[in-house]
């Protein structure tokens, strides 16, 4: 009973939701970007800009189960390493009410309008002496590294550019991105997550 309650719930709720920004492994996905408010409880307030358009607003966010990466060092964090006023993206299963479960959580290295993104490498990728190339599964963006591109694993550790294989899902930290298509991209740092 409680299973069918949970799905019927489910239904009610993909019913009510707004054209998602994503979708991901079958689920729909938004994304809020912001200042963080951590509540005590196990939640976290996001001041910002919300889903669907540009205006300023809040949205609260269940985070215990989220994956959580601080920009600043390349980590991995915990819940209670995010500080009121840290400038943060969230990617999120919406729910009513403007909340929602959160996914994953990047604190930002830098501003909320830097060229950040999370992409896979597709098999279209090319290796040399002086760096790697590859195109992003999705076709959108062309990755170019070279020695100043700062590439770490998922525990803050230096990679080889070799060690980049099709299918890694990695945060890219971009000074800029051209408007081409696909967007050159030539990253200041990226970062590895996590399987």
């Amino acid at each position: 009973m409680k299973r069918i309650c949970t799905i019927l719930t489910l239904v009610f709720i993909l019913a009510v939701l707004p054209q998602p920004a994503m979708v991901l492994a079958g689920g729909y996905l938004l994304e809020a970007f912001g200042e963080a408010i951590p509540q005590e409880d196990g939640y976290l307030l996001v001041a910002g800009l919300g889903p669907a358009d540009d205006d300023w607003g809040e949205i609260l966010l269940y985070i215990h189960d989220a994956e959580i990466y601080d920009l600043h060092t390349g980590l991995a964090i915990e819940p209670e390493d995010i500080y009121g006023g840290d400038s943060v993206r969230v990617v999120y299963e919406p729910a009513l009410n403007n909340s929602g479960r959160a996914v994953m959580v990047y604190l930002h290295a830098g501003e909320i309008g830097a060229a950040d993104f999370v992409v896979e490498v597709s098999d279209n990728i090319w290796y040399s002496n002086e760096g790697c190339v590859f195109v992003t599964s999705d076709g959108k963006y062309r990755i170019i590294l070279d020695e100043n591109t700062l590439l770490l694993d998922d525990y803050g550790y230096e990679m080889s550019f070799d060690e980049i294989v099709p299918g890694m899902e990695m945060f890219v930290w971009a000074s800029f991105v051209t408007a081409s298509f696909p967007g050159q991209v030539v990253p200041d740092k990226i970062v590895l997550l996590r399987d």
